[in-house]
């Protein structure tokens, strides 16, 4: 199983200098992919610049986003993107795309939320249309999400799945049953199968983690506490998380930070490898 991390993009604090240095230390250390999130109502810096300042600094680490809300931009500007993106960084980019949840993302895009999974049906068609010609069939493609239309996304358009940032017990039996449509369908291999935990590591960085998963989660309300209480602060557990992720067959796991400072690099790298 591939160990991944994912940018601090959306954690307060977090400059472009600061990005830079834990692209290439990232790359340095050996993990498998760095990524970045989009939330577009949310202080922070948006996840195709940030890893295009990535792909800068770095020769051979994949690109990903994890994941880019495709329905906030329409689907031409959407292949525009991916395709920069993906020449930039020399083939290295990893698409992860979901239809979004967050209404307020969408008013400030003046987008149609409730268009959303019409418009991501239509990119995700010109995205893998061939005679469409680059990014169509170049791209790999994760669909996130865990509803039936995530499922039928994943088969139909995708190279793969991508988890959103919830407790084992609750992602590993949808990944069973993405397989199992996978294979239902008549899908060559095996669908590469990706999960995302949040983390921080440290005495000295967690009032700051803390702080940002509740605010970045205020929006459930009394349930932001239980974010904060269950993102993992210590060596042990994390190498719990893994072993039960490798255990349960998936491909990759993406590691997000909860705190922008450059130690978490090091500390992950030290918990992991």
């Amino acid at each position: 199983m591939e160990i991944s991390i994912a940018l601090p993009n959306t954690v307060p604090g977090a400059d472009g200098s600061l990005l830079t240095a834990w692209a290439a230390r990232a790359e340095e250390l050996g993990f498998a992919s760095v990524a970045a999130t989009e939330r577009l109502v949310y202080p922070g810096i948006d996840p195709l610049l940030a890893l295009a300042a990535a792909a800068a600094v770095t020769r051979t680490i994949r690109l990903s986003t994890n994941v880019l809300i495709g329905p906030l931009r329409s689907t031409a500007v959407l292949r525009k993107e991916v395709e920069g993106l993906d020449r930039i960084s020399g083939g290295r980019f990893v698409l992860g795309i979901a239809s979004g949840v967050r209404a307020d993302d969408f008013e400030a895009a003046e987008r149609d939320y409730s268009a959303r999974a019409a418009v991501l049906d239509r990119q995700l068609e010109a995205l893998t249309d061939p005679a469409a010609g680059p990014p169509g069939g170049k791209v790999p493609i994760l669909v996130a999400g865990l509803s039936d239309a995530a499922v039928r996304r994943t088969v139909r358009f995708a190279d793969g799945w991508t988890a959103p940032g919830l407790e084992p017990e609750q992602i590993l039996p949808f990944a069973q049953r993405i397989r199992a449509a996978w294979k239902d369908a008549g899908r060559a291999g095996e669908p590469r199968i990706v999960v995302l935990a949040r983390y921080a590591l440290g005495d000295d960085v967690q009032p700051e983690a803390d702080a940002f998963v509740r605010d970045y989660f205020a929006v459930l309300g009394d349930e932001a506490q239980e974010f904060v209480e269950k993102t993992p602060r210590d060596p042990a557990r994390i190498r719990d998380l893994v072993d039960e992720f490798a255990e349960a067959g998936v491909d990759e796991v993406v590691f997000h930070p909860t705190a922008a400072a450059l130690s978490q690099v090091d500390r992950l790298s030290q918990a992991v490898h």
